[in-house]
């Protein structure tokens, strides 16, 4: 009797496991890595701090597709350059991915995506060290000065391409060049200045306006680096290019906001377009009538 119980659940379970596969079916989701002069090639010769440019193609098969995620592999190890959840209903994915090389002689640089049927494609590439460097040149905005949520007489949305601040008023037109915004609150009762984007929720929540906004950028800030202080404001101070910005930037350690940014933190963050760059934070107050000051350092 024991037997055929045991019979009979495995039975259905089968049953169970089969339909379950019948109904979803099975997809062959797509991934293709574009070629010509405007990208970067498989096999090519890139010096250090080159840029590495990436269009890629991909369709989920029928299904939307949910996540993205590039790896950089090394002799010393993987690192995740990204992992990015999305839903792409219809038409594909179809974008444009900026990096710069690193100091390893082979880099194996592996795509892929996954759709809502949980079926995966990857694409890899590789890329070898080219002679010399080619580190860029940055632009340097020593002093930016922004309110917090509740500062009323103080800009609150920063350009971090242009060193430009804006208000409610005058940033009106301009929301698609928005790159950070600052807020204070306590987290879990600890004083907390915050540096944040236009695409993270929590920070749409003391800027409401931005929930409107067409283009609602999104910057993402190491914060392991700045709660580590990996970076000192004398690092900050020297850098004249662009090598401390991309080698500075720790990928697998990200979010949209970055916590506890008190005076003397440097924080490296990558806006939505691919550009690295490095915020020492000058003065900030702890108070949401207070405000933040800020120097940038960022690629031109």
């Amino acid at each position: 009797m024991k037997t055929s119980c045991i019979i009979a659940v495995t039975a259905l379970l089968f049953l169970f496991t089969q339909c379950t596969e019948d109904e979803n079916g099975s997809s062959t989701p797509f991934i293709l890595l574009k070629t010509g002069l405007s990208y970067t090639n498989n096999e090519a010769y890139v010096p250090v701090g080159g840029q590495l440019k990436f269009g890629i193609s991909a369709v989920g098969d029928g299904f939307e597709i949910t996540n993205l995620t590039v790896k950089r592999k090394t002799d010393a190890g993987s690192v995740t350059e990204l992992d990015k959840g999305m839903f792409i209903k219809k038409g594909g994915l179809d974008t444009i991915l900026t990096y710069y090389k690193g100091y390893a002689d082979q880099e194996t640089w592996v795509f892929s995506i996954m759709n809502s049927n949980r079926d995966t494609a990857s694409v890899s590439m590789i890329v070898f060290k080219g002679a010399g460097s080619a580190f860029g040149d940055i632009d340097f905005f020593p002093s930016i000065t922004i309110g917090y949520q509740n500062n009323l007489t103080l800009p609150n949305f920063v350009d971090v391409n242009s060193g430009l601040a804006y208000s409610g008023s005058t940033v009106i037109g301009n929301e698609s060049l928005i790159d950070l915004v600052s807020y204070y609150y306590l987290s879990s009762g600890s004083s907390s200045p915050t540096i944040s984007c236009p695409s993270y929720n929590t920070a749409k929540s003391y800027y409401p306006v931005m929930n409107e906004w067409a283009v609602q950028n999104s910057t993402v800030y190491d914060y392991y680096t700045t709660d580590n202080n990996l970076i000192s404001t004398n690092q900050f101070d020297a850098a004249q290019n662009d090598s401390l910005l991309i080698n500075g930037y720790q990928p697998e350690s990200v979010s949209g906001t970055c916590k506890f940014c008190f005076a003397d933190k440097v924080i490296p963050f990558k806006t939505g377009q691919g550009k690295y760059g490095l915020i020492k934070v000058i003065h900030a107050d702890e108070s949401d009538t207070g405000y933040i000051e800020i120097a940038v350092k960022i690629q031109k």
